[in-house]
């Protein structure tokens, strides 16, 4: 069976066979009569059969999560489901799960769609979706596709997922089901409201009995919560003629935040017959991010060392002006919409599927502001032990610890920086593929051809505006009660909407100084683009099938057009600061051969290999022309359009053995080598920039990922009866992965985003009126950030996250849920150079939900 769009009615029925789904405890199907080709269920056990069923199933490496198995665990978005699966890792905003990195490879190089649609995303010049944008109640299920097949976009370094709607031809006739939570986080002392409806019929039109699907859904998040934020700056300063490693600088952030959801999905479907299905289908997300940031920061590198033993460090004569408090407010919104119209044929000798479709995706932050303000007085000491994790610094003053220093009647307002950002990123996709069994007479042998395109544009428009000549007014004009702060003592709090209020009103009062008005100007076109990337491919893909063995061999071919506009920053013989306007473009062809084996020895046991060759595109904040300076600390970003693509060959080799009503045991080892893969170069001998660190992205340098995979899932009543109900599963991921960076020659790096070590562990257990689950996500350290040195290297720090579910039904209408997140009130950690310097750390409390839910 060639590769379909998952989730179809008739090939989830098939599916949940191939699983061996029990029909005992609580599952349930429609009716007895075996010819059904839908099958109502719910638990934990049929969530697990559903996945596994498509898993089995599936020609390709791939992994599958249910719409009812997402239900099972607390996740509040795509990504947190994402993470349950083998060689999936996320990175986390806030607690929450919003990138997601496939076999270690950066989130940017993989592919991400909706119902088969690639989309964009609202990032100003990255390729990785944020997948904390789509709640995982506008999901039926999840597909992560690791080795695309021939008939898939190519460019999959990393993977490829497809986030699917529900169909209503997977159901038992009309069915509605809701859902209402309320959250309670530890840590800010918010509860938060969560509602979710979805509805499914099938009615008679057009002439014929049930042959018109509908099916939708709402709903909607509004989570209130809070972080707390440190993260100190280690670098050399002098002391006593040598230079030695210490504190330099040290950042407290409270953050208190205001996250909304809503999202919407809508799917059409038309069966005019069993060889035909026309569909048209629409998913909408909307997110809005409500963020207010205190902050403290202490620079220490202005000061006189006058004590140094490697981890005691004294400080005096900290200058006033070295204590600055800061009051920040934004609004991030960011909406999604992707719509996909299409059909399927089936001519007895032949097939043909086609579809179209579009997706927008924007981001704006219309009203970011920061009230920057600076102590005023005398000069402080300070006594600091560092190098044992999070610092401990105490400040001085002639000598006693110093009182009253983060008093806001000592600040003075220094400036206000502005930073609206817009970007708009559009897709226009078509396929169109064709299939012929039987090809050229030949029984065994299935031919597929295709070709698809997308057409993408992108614009960003990045700001930052520095408004130095500001009224005379004090930060106590705006003290409110202080926060809490587990960190440290952050001092008296700094109301935003006061702060807003009284820019906005004394609007006039703000402007920059003179001298920074043609930089200004030129700073905010520096890191503007807009880029158009078209893409158009075809492929030919054979599928040869003997007694237990399946081989699916073909060729892709990718053109690449890609256009840019943008500025670039010039510096004239006095130093002044000025921008010049660049075009760019570039044109590339890629063939990308695959080779994929499916073969079965015996029953119930499945060996698939395949051997690849993929690609990834640059990021657009790399390849376009596009700068970014920071005065202050003398370092200059740019952008590089000469970059070419990665290309990756992969090797893979996986075996699943099935077992028992659920049971399945896999493993399986990969590999990748990756050309051109591109790293940041930092270099102080550009004779364009003198005296300024430029970093740009280049290639040239190669990278590898080799992997074991290990997943295990089972119920415990095949060891012994009364343990009906239990079930548990287990996978785990071991990576080694390398690197070559050409400015740290004879080194090895591992591959950043990439942890060594991951893996999830769940324990369930059920019977018809009660299920409950323990489960657990478990990531190594990884490398985040290449520094000059051993010591600048910034890694974030392993996270293991404990959550459990529970549920009991008094009837299908109405089952009482709860849910506990991050019970271990686990925090984000980054170090610098190794886990003695604290680089940052986040933690943010755990969260407590308590609703109910049913279906009619």
């Amino acid at each position: 069976m060639n590769k379909q769009a998952p989730f179809t009615g008739r090939r989830l029925a098939t599916a949940i066979m191939l699983a061996g789904l029990s029909t005992t405890g609580t599952a349930q199907t429609a009716t007895q009569d075996p010819a059904l080709e839908t099958i109502t269920v719910f638990g934990q056990r049929e969530a697990a059969n559903r996945a596994l069923g498509l898993y089995r199933e599936s020609d390709a490496v791939a992994n599958y999560i249910s719409a009812d198995d997402m239900g099972q665990f607390v996740d509040q978005n795509v990504a947190e489901s994402l993470q349950r699966l083998p060689g999936l890792s996320i990175s986390r905003d806030q607690g929450e799960g919003r990138f997601v990195s496939v076999r270690g490879v950066s989130a940017g190089l993989s592919t991400v769609t909706i119902n088969g649609m690639r989309i964009g995303t609202p990032e100003d010049g990255s390729r990785a979706v944020p997948l904390d944008v789509i709640p995982t109640g506008s999901v039926d299920g999840i597909e992560v596709v690791k080795v695309p097949t021939p008939d898939m976009p190519g460019d999959a370094v990393g993977g490829s997922i497809n986030v699917s709607s529900a169909s209503a031809f997977d159901r038992d006739g009309r069915q509605i089901t809701y859902r209402l939570e309320g959250s309670h986080n530890d840590l800010s002392g918010e509860t938060s409201p969560k509602a979710q409806f979805n509805f499914s019929d099938v009615v008679d039109g057009f002439g014929g009995t049930d042959n018109i699907g509908i099916s939708f859904g709402l709903n909607y998040l509004n989570r209130k919560l809070e972080s707390d934020n440190i993260e100190p700056v280690y670098d050399f300063l002098e002391f006593n003629g040598d230079d030695v490693f210490t504190l330099l600088e040290v950042n407290e952030r409270k953050y208190f935040v205001e996250r909304e959801r809503l999202g919407f999905n809508l799917n059409l479907e038309y069966q005019a017959d069993e060889n035909t299905r026309f569909y048209a289908n629409t998913v909408y997300s909307e997110f809005s991010d409500a963020e207010t940031r205190q902050r403290n920061v202490f620079v220490f590198e202005d000061a006189t060392i006058t004590a140094y033993d490697g981890s005691n460090v004294t400080y005096s004569d900290i200058p006033e002006d070295s204590f600055r408090r800061r009051i920040r407010f934004r609004t991030k919104e960011q909406d999604t919409l992707a719509f996909a119209a299409g059909g399927e044929h089936d001519f007895q000798t032949w097939s043909l599927d086609y579809n179209v479709g579009i997706s927008t995706t924007d981001e704006r932050v219309p009203d970011e502001k920061e009230g920057r303000f600076e102590k005023t007085g005398d000069a402080l000491g300070a006594n600091v032990q560092f190098g044992q994790g999070i610092p401990n610094y105490t400040f001085t003053e002639n000598g006693a610890p110093a009182v009253g220093y983060l008093d806001n009647s000592l600040y003075e307002l220094d400036r206000v920086v502005l930073e609206p950002i817009s970007v708009d990123d559009d897709d226009f996709n078509f396929a169109l593929n064709m299939e012929v069994p039987m090809a050229f007479g030949i029984e065994s042998l299935t031919v597929k051809t295709g070709i698809d395109g997308r057409f993408k544009d992108k614009v960003a428009d990045v700001n930052e505006f520095e408004e130095r000549d500001t009224p005379d007014v004090l930060l106590s004009q705006f003290t409110t009660g202080a926060p809490s702060y587990g960190l440290s003592d952050l001092g008296q709090g700094i109301s935003s909407s006061a702060f807003v209020d009284f820019y906005n009103r004394n609007r006039s009062d703000f402007k920059a100084r003179p001298q920074d008005v043609q930089e200004n100007l030129a700073l905010n076109s520096a890191q503007d683009f807009s880029a158009e990337e078209d893409v158009t491919a075809g492929y030919m893909m054979g599928t040869w099938d003997l007694d237990r063995v399946r081989v699916i061999a073909g060729a892709r071919i990718e053109r690449t057009d890609y256009t840019a506009d943008g500025n670039e920053l010039l510096f004239d013989e006095n130093g002044d600061l000025s921008i010049s306007a660049r075009s760019v473009s570039a044109k590339y062809t890629d063939v990308l051969p695959g080779l994929h084996l499916r073969y079965e020895p015996v029953d119930n046991l499945v060996v698939r290999a395949a051997w690849s060759n993929t690609i990834a595109r640059p990021s657009f904040s790399d390849i376009s022309p596009r700068s970014q300076i920071n005065r202050e600390d003398m370092e200059i970003e740019l952008g590089n359009p000469d970059l070419d693509p990665y290309k990756s060959t992969n090797f893979d080799l996986l075996a699943d053995w099935y077992y028992g009503n659920s049971g399945v045991i896999s493993a399986g080892v990969f590999h990748k080598d990756i050309d051109d893969y591109i790293v940041d170069f930092s270099t102080t001998q550009n004779p364009e920039f003198a005296g300024f660190e430029v970093d740009q992205p280049i290639n040239g340098t190669k990278a590898s990922v080799t992997g074991i995979e290990f997943n295990v899932q089972q119920g415990f009543e095949m060891f012994n009866e009364s343990l009906m109900g239990f079930l548990a599963g287990l996978n785990l991921t071991a990576l080694d992965t390398d690197l070559e960076i050409d400015e740290r020659a004879g080194e090895s790096f591992a591959l950043p985003e990439a942890a060594e070590r991951s893996g999830n562990f769940y324990v369930g257990y059920e019977n018809e009126l009660f299920s409950a689950r323990l489960s657990v996500s478990y990531r190594d350290k990884f490398l985040s950030e290449v520094g000059d040195t051993e010591q600048f290297d910034l890694y974030v720090a392993p996270h293991t996250q404990v959550d459990m579910t529970a549920s009991y039904r008094f009837s299908p209408r109405f089952e009482l849920v709860a849910e506990l997140t991050n019970l271990t009130d686990e925090a984000l950690e980054l170090y610098q150079g190794s886990k003695n310097f604290t680089y940052q750390f986040e933690e943010y409390g755990p969260t407590f939900a308590i609703g109910f839910k049913g279906q009619f």
